[in-house]
C-alpha cells in the first residue's frame, strides 16, 4: 500500500489531486482562480500530471472536451466560480451534445456564504442541471474521495457526458483523512441475443439495408467489428453527422456523411429498406431536421443509452447496448459467404461517395479553398488529425478530405463558434507525433485567438488554418438568401492574422493565392513551432455550392445551421 492509502491528515485539495492521479489523468486544462487555490496549490507536488494554463474558461473547456474525444477518455478542466463557471458553459453544452465525457471542476464561495449572493456566487446545479449528466457540490472534505470517482463514472457511463463539480473554497483546505477508491469498474450493457438474432434475419432479409454509425461505434472502439459487420452482411455504411471517422472512407462499403447539403447519402437513406442506426442519436443535424426518414421507414436502432432510443424515431427494433458488444454479437450470425447480391449496388454507392468527394479545382481571384483541400491531401501524412470551427468553410474539409485513419476528425456538433484552435490543441496533446490541423473562419478564429498563447507557452505545435473572407459566412448565406440585397451585421474588417500570430510567437503566413498555399503549408510544418496561415478566400463563393450571386438569383440551398 502507498502512503496516501494509510489514512493520514491531508487537505481537500490534494485528496482531490490524488484521485485525479488514480484515474490516470495526465492533461488538466485550467484557467487558475482564487476560489480553488487548494487544488492549485495540490497541483504543484503533482509532477505526473501535467497542468495546461489556458487564457479563457470558454478555450479550456473546449480543449478539454477535444482532448476527451482524442483519447476516448475523460477530459478534465479546472475554472473558477460565477464569470470562469459561466464562461466555461459553451464546453459543456458542446460535450453534451457531442457526448464527450468530461469532468469540469468549478470554484465555489465558502460553504458559510452560501444563499447570500456572496461575491461571484453562482448556483450551479440550477445553472448547468440542463447541460450536465450530474452536478454535484462537495460538501466536505472528507466527501472527496467518493464522490470524484463517481464523478468520473458518471462522464463515461452510458451515453458519455459532462459532469460538473462544485468546489467551496474552504472545503479545499479542510483537513480530512481519505480513505481512497479505486476507479469504478466499466460496465456496459450487452445485448439481448434474441435481439441481435432478429436483427441478423432483418439484415440478411432485406434488399438494400443501409448501416448509420455515430460516436457510440467510436467511443466503444468498435471500428473492426464495423468493418466485419460491413464485409459480413454486405452492407453501405454512412457515418453521421461530423463522424466522418467512424468508418475508413476509402473502404469500397462507405457511402458518405449526413449533415449539411444535399448528399448522394441521403437518397441512400430514403431508399433503404432497412436503417441500422448504431451508437447515433438520430440528431437534428444527421437527420436533415428530423425529416430524412420516410414514414413507414423499418429502423432498428442499437445505443447504449436507453433514453436515446425512440426520443426522435420509433425503431421497429431497438436493442440497448454497448456497440461494440452488439457488433461481436451481430457477427455470430454473419452469412458464411462475403458472395452478396448487394455488392454492385454497395460499389455504385461507394463510388457516388468518391465521385462527390474529388476536390474541385475552381478559378479563383483570391486563395481557393477547394486548391487549399487538394493541397492538404497531397501533403499531409494520411493519419493526420483535422478540427474544425463552425462555419460555410467546414464544408470543405468535411467533404473533400477522406478519413481513414481512426481519431482523424474533431468537431462540434453542436456547432459551436470558436472551437478551432483549443480543439488542435487538444488533439496535438493527445496525439503529440500526429499532425494536426485546426481549421476555422474569419470570426470563430477571434473568439478564441488568445489560446493561441497557450500553444506557444506549452510548446504545442498545431497548424492553424483561417478561411478569412471578412464576414460571418454562413449568416450572410442565410441573409442573402431570405432577405437579398439587404446585409447587416455580418461584414468584418479583421487584423493582420499572420502578423498577430508572430506577435504571440507562433509562426505567421499569408496567402492571397491558390498557389502560394503548398509553399505556406511546408514551411508551417518545418517551423518548429506553432503556426498560423491566413487565407483570403472569396466571399462570393461563400459555401462549396453556392455563390452570393445564386442566392440572390434564388437558386440557393435550403437553410442549415453550421
Amino acid at each position: 500500500m502507498t502512503a496516501l492509502e494509510q489514512p493520514r491528515p491531508i487537505t481537500g485539495g490534494q485528496a482531490l489531486v490524488e484521485c485525479l492521479r488514480r484515474e490516470g489523468v495526465k492533461h488538466v486544462f485550467n484557467v487558475p482562480g482564487e476560489s480553488y487555490l487548494g487544488a492549485l496549490d495540490a497541483f504543484y507536488d503533482a509532477k505526473d500530471i501535467r497542468l495546461i494554463t489556458n487564457r479563457q474558461e470558454g478555450g479550456a473547456c473546449f480543449m478539454a472536451e477535444a482532448y476527451a474525444k482524442a483519447t476516448r477518455g475523460v477530459g478534465v478542466c479546472f475554472v473558477t466560480r460565477g464569470p470562469g463557471a459561466t464562461n466555461a458553459s459553451i464546453g459543456v453544452h458542446c460535450a453534451d451534445q457531442d457526448s464527450t465525457p468530461l469532468v469540469l471542476f468549478v470554484g465555489q464561495v465558502p460553504r458559510a456564504n452560501r444563499g447570500r449572493e456572496a461575491f461571484q456566487e453562482v448556483d450551479y446545479e440550477r445553472f448547468f442541471g440542463s447541460m450536465a449528466k450530474w452536478v454535484v457540490e462537495i460538501g466536505s472534505a472528507g466527501q472527496v474521495a467518493e464522490v470524484v470517482p463517481r464523478a468520473f463514472h458518471m462522464a463515461r457511463s452510458g451515453r458519455p457526458g459532462p459532469v460538473v463539480v462544485s468546489l467551496p473554497e474552504d472545503m479545499l483546505v479542510e483537513m480530512t483523512e481519505p480513505v481512497f477508491r479505486a476507479p469504478y469498474p466499466r460496465t456496459v450493457p450487452h445485448p439481448d441475443p434474441a435481439q441481435i438474432a432478429e436483427l441478423a434475419r432483418r439484415i440478411v432479409a432485406a434488399r438494400k439495408p443501409v448501416l448509420l454509425v455515430g460516436g457510440g461505434v467510436q467511443y466503444s472502439r468498435a471500428r473492426a467489428e464495423l468493418v466485419r459487420c460491413a464485409e459480413q452482411f454486405a452492407l453501405p455504411v454512412i457515418t453521421s453527422w461530423r463522424r466522418m471517422d467512424a468508418f475508413p472512407n476509402s473502404h469500397p462499403h462507405y457511402a458518405g456523411n449526413l449533415g449539411g447539403a444535399k448528399s448522394s447519402a441521403q437518397d441512400l437513406v430514403r431508399s433503404a429498406d432497412l436503417v441500422v442506426a448504431v451508437g447515433d442519436r438520430l440528431s437534428e443535424m444527421t437527420t436533415m431536421d428530423y425529416r430524412l426518414f420516410p414514414a413507414g421507414q423499418p429502423l432498428a436502432q442499437v445505443d447504449i443509452d436507453a433514453r436515446v432510443i425512440g426520443r426522435n424515431f420509433s425503431p421497429a427494433l431497438a436493442v440497448v447496448s454497448d456497440a461494440r458488444l452488439a457488433l461481436q454479437a451481430l457477427l455470430e450470425h454473419a452469412p458464411k459467404s462475403t458472395d452478396s447480391a448487394r455488392k454492385p449496388w454497395i460499389a455504385a454507392e461507394h463510388k457516388k461517395y468518391l465521385d462527390n468527394s474529388s476536390p474541385l479545382d475552381r478559378p479563383s481571384r483570391h486563395a481557393s479553398a477547394d486548391r487549399v483541400v487538394k493541397d492538404l491531401v497531397a501533403l499531409l501524412p494520411k493519419d493526420a488529425i483535422y478540427t474544425v470551427d463552425a462555419g460555410n468553410f467546414s464544408a470543405w474539409i468535411h467533404r473533400f478530405i477522406r478519413y481513414d485513419a481512426e481519431d482523424s476528425f474533431f468537431g462540434p456538433t453542436v456547432g459551436s463558434m470558436g472551437y478551432g484552435i483549443p480543439s488542435a490543441i487538444g488533439a496535438k496533446l493527445a496525439h503529440p507525433n500526429r499532425v494536426v490541423i485546426g481549421t476555422c473562419g474569419d470570426g470563430g478564429f477571434m473568439m478564441t485567438l488568445q489560446e493561441l498563447a497557450t500553444a506557444v507557452q506549452h510548446q504545442i505545435n498545431v497548424i492553424q488554418l483561417v478561411f478569412n473572407n471578412g464576414t460571418y459566412g454562413t449568416i450572410r448565406m442565410h441573409q442573402e438568401r431570405d432577405y437579398p440585397g439587404r446585409t447587416v451585421g455580418t461584414d468584418l474588417k479583421n487584423p493582420d492574422f499572420a502578423a498577430l500570430a508572430r506577435a504571440f510567437g507562433a509562426e505567421g503566413l499569408t496567402v492571397n493565392k491558390s498557389e502560394e498555399f503548398a509553399p505556406a503549408l511546408k514551411q508551417a510544418l518545418a517551423c518548429g513551432k506553432p503556426a498560423v496561415i491566413d487565407i483570403h478566400t472569396d466571399p462570393e463563393q461563400i459555401s462549396v455550392g453556392a455563390t452570393l450571386s445564386d442566392l440572390r438569383a434564388g437558386k440557393g440551398h435550403k437553410r442549415r445551421s453550421a
